[in-house]
């Protein structure tokens, strides 16, 4: 279950995280709608086994009701997954285009959960650099998260297409 649709430009700000563009994939039945999101950012910190995906989601394209309900100003709703991987697996396999599949913890509208992850870890730099890229997909659904949605439970794919992992 890998859906690659576009590649992702990172951008590099000194003292900034570089981020990447995603998808995020609204599914009931036969229909789809894909809307395209800004600003995810993946981070590995030193010495971590971690993975820690960040991204900011419009309320309205996750839960109708969210907004007018949580008593704050934003229009955005926080994405945060963490996902334990083995950095020295990750640089065995840079090269073999291999999928990974884990389970990750998705903390989405103040609710954690734990959620199938399947990404492909691409190499970045020089496999001396140990810099690698990630695509990373997601899947989840509304009842889990409390999210109101029009017609009952959606399902939602999130993906991010070759970002550059943050190393701190």
């Amino acid at each position: 279950m890998l859906c690659i649709k576009r590649a992702a430009f990172a951008q590099h700000y000194d003292n900034i995280y570089r981020v990447a563009d995603a998808d995020i994939v609204r599914l009931q039945g036969s229909n789809r709608v894909e809307y395209s999101l800004k600003g995810a950012i993946i981070l590995l910190p030193n010495g971590s086994r971690q993975i820690n995906v960040r991204i900011n989601i419009p309320y309205g394209i996750v839960d109708k009701n969210a907004a007018a309900d949580s008593g704050f100003f934003s229009d955005r709703i926080l994405f945060s997954l963490k996902v334990d991987v083995d950095p020295a697996e990750i640089q065995d396999y840079l090269t073999s285009s291999r999928v990974f599949i884990t389970h990750g913890i998705l903390s989405l509208n103040n609710i954690a959960k734990a959620v199938v992850v399947s990404y492909i870890p691409l190499l970045s730099g020089t496999e001396e650099e140990g810099s690698f890229n990630l695509n990373v997909l997601v899947k989840f659904d509304s009842d889990d998260f409390k999210l109101t949605v029009p017609n009952g439970n959606e399902q939602f794919i999130l993906k991010i297409n070759d970002a550059q992992v943050n190393r701190l």
